[in-house]
């Protein structure tokens, strides 16, 4: 059941109602269990003796019922027989599969009950091994649509962060030029880093308790001193300080509370009014126990800013506006829509219990999405032989015609990483059939070189353009070259390099044939190559404080300049410390310069 429709509270309904004896709740969660027996004292009344178990509470002798941590349980189940108890209940029961939960579950014969908002796991593994399927499936879409959760107010917010004249040049190529373009790609271009100052001031328009999760614990320290009555909720700080965040929270001595992967599940703050998403994740698990943060009853509404960052997010939430409003449509007449001035457009989803805003923006985003999002053809043989039956016989051709069948790619070079050449894609017909006779064919037009070759080949039909790619073999193979007897190993060739002097791929690129066992291209050549700072010694330093203490030794007080110029004699120092470290406190304290540091940043 999605969140805050009231678990815990029909779990135990179920077991009041159709079982007796001793029962035990298992949560990973202290506070999930304090909760869990709230609701169970509701239902069950004072005459039920309910007792904790977990690190610090271990009494539990006449407990009818047990509220026990995993953690625990794991350290003490030779305790326990394997017929204790009647019957089970499992909190976030998404977890279940995990090696210590599962000892615990399986260990106990008597009924289970499972009880999660979010069943399926990233991992693959299926709860359902251990509970069975679900007996009871109301999702996060169907409790909006049935109005069953505090009106959702999801406000997808785009102006800033964003590059509008990327966008435009994107939408030209994919929507008039025909382009197909990787999400990555489009990613890469269209979204940007904004400005903390800028989306803070946005923030603080709104009165309500807020729940703000970042991207990291550097983003969420940074990001609070741009608000005002805020604190962090993290694995940095230590639990009592976490928990006198919440409790802040709760009595409203702090408005808001960053939080960093900490604050997804077992934390109930009901009067939480706007849940703001400053950053972006894969996980549609995550994403929803986090949203679910703020749909505790009994508020009239809860306010979403997504500060949206790549296209992934923006299909996701488009996807759940639109389930919402499918399911709407289902449990409502037409009538009752009316009444309450339902809207589905290119730009709403509104509701009685919901309200879906999509910008200019994200609607052009969404038409670029649905034209990249196409199921190309997935090798290179396939594409290859639809471009045949469609009569393209050059590369030419297959640029004017490729539109022809969506499933082309607009380039197969670039798409179809093992591409063997426009002469094999387009299945060329005539050339010799192996390697060998080709071979012979060039050595007797006496072509010396590959440039040499391309322009003695139109003598000889037979000849493909590319003979390496389309017979599979080595240019030494073809060419007849011996090849370089190169360093066999990264680390031997960056040594090499590094008693050179070398500092940068540049560089390298210029001076790699002064040792003929260099090869000009080592990211090809060695499999697990480094990269060029850590191959020539030069990988920057991992924190800023390290850059700081480093550049201050160099004498340096001072940016532009001084820094430009004088950091050249450390290779490690980079070469713009604010771009290079996310948590970059400002150039004062960077050269430890305390006769111009500020309390707080303008």
């Amino acid at each position: 059941m999605a969140t805050a429709l009231g678990k815990t509270i029909t779990s135990a309904l179920i077991w009041r109602g159709f079982v007796k004896g001793r029962g035990v709740f298992l949560a990973h969660s202290t506070d999930i269990l304090k909760d869990a027996m709230k609701d169970y004292a509701r239902v069950y009344g004072p005459k039920i003796k309910l007792a904790l178990y977990n690190g610090r509470s271990k009494n539990i002798r006449g407990a009818d019922i047990v509220f026990a941590t995993f953690q625990t349980m794991t350290r003490n189940l030779d305790l326990f027989t394997r017929k204790h108890f009647a019957w089970m209940t499992v909190d976030e029961t998404h977890h279940a599969q995990a090696k210590t939960f599962k000892r615990v579950i399986v260990h106990f014969l008597c009924p289970r009950l499972g009880i999660t908002a979010t069943p399926d796991r990233t991992d693959l593994l299926d709860i359902r091994e251990l509970f069975g399927s679900e007996v009871v499936n109301f999702t996060l879409e169907e409790a909006i649509a049935r109005g069953w959760l505090p009106k959702i107010e999801y406000h997808i917010v785009t102006d800033e962060g964003f590059d509008e004249a990327a966008l435009q040049r994107i939408m030209r190529e994919v929507l008039q030029e025909g382009k197909r373009l990787s999400l990555q790609e489009i990613n890469r271009r269209v979204f940007i880093r904004a400005r903390d100052e800028k989306l803070a001031r946005k923030i603080e328009k709104y009165k309500e308790k807020s729940i703000i999760f970042c991207r990291n614990v550097a983003h969420a320290e940074h990001f609070k001193r741009f608000l005002r009555s805020a604190e962090s909720f993290h694995s940095k700080r230590t639990p009592k300080q976490n928990e006198c965040a919440l409790e802040n929270l709760r009595n409203g001595r702090t408005r808001r509370v960053l939080s960093v992967n900490a604050f997804n599940e077992g934390i109930n703050v009901p009067d939480v009014g706007l849940v703001v998403f400053y950053r972006t994740t894969e996980s549609d698990t995550i994403f929803r126990q986090q949203l679910g943060r703020g749909m505790r009853p009994p508020k009239e509404k809860l306010i979403v800013l997504d500060f949206v960052g790549n296209l992934q997010r923006i299909q996701k939430l488009k996807e759940m506006a639109d389930e919402v409003a499918r399911l709407h449509e289902k449990f409502t007449s037409e009538r009752e829509r009316s009444r309450e001035g339902y809207v589905r457009d290119r730009m709403h989803v509104s509701g009685k219990g919901f309200n879906f805003t999509f910008s200019d923006t994200v609607i052009d985003l969404m038409k670029v999405v649905e034209r990249v999002s196409v199921n190309f053809y997935q090798t290179w043989e396939d594409a290859g032989s639809v471009a045949k039956k469609l009569c393209i016989k050059s590369r030419v051709q297959y640029e004017q015609r490729y539109r022809e069948d969506p499933r082309l790619p607009f380039s197969p070079p670039q798409f179809y990483r093992d591409f063997p050449g426009w002469d094999v894609f387009l299945r060329k017909e005539g050339f010799y059939a192996t390697w060998q006779e080709a071979r012979a064919a060039k050595d007797k037009l006496g072509a010396k070189n590959h440039r040499h070759y391309l322009r003695l080949r139109k003598q000889d039909p037979r000849l493909p353009a590319n003979p390496v790619r389309h017979y599979g073999i080595s240019n030494s193979a073809f060419w007849g070259i011996k090849p370089k007897s190169f360093y066999p190993n990264w680390r031997m060739a960056g040594t090499a390099a590094q008693k050179l002097g070398i500092r940068d791929a540049l560089e390298y690129a210029k001076r790699y044939k002064e040792d003929p066992r260099l090869c000009s291209r080592p990211d090809e050549i060695y499999k697990d190559f480094p990269g060029y700072g850590k191959f020539l010694g030069t990988s920057a330093y991992p924190t800023w404080r390290e850059a700081g203490k480093a550049a201050v030794k160099l004498g340096i007080r001072v940016y532009r300049g001084d820094y430009t110029v004088k950091r050249k004699k450390d290779p490690r120092l980079p070469s713009n410390p604010e771009s290079s470290y996310s948590d970059f406190p400002g150039w004062p304290r960077f050269l430890n310069r305390t006769d111009l540091r500020r309390a707080r940043p303008r």
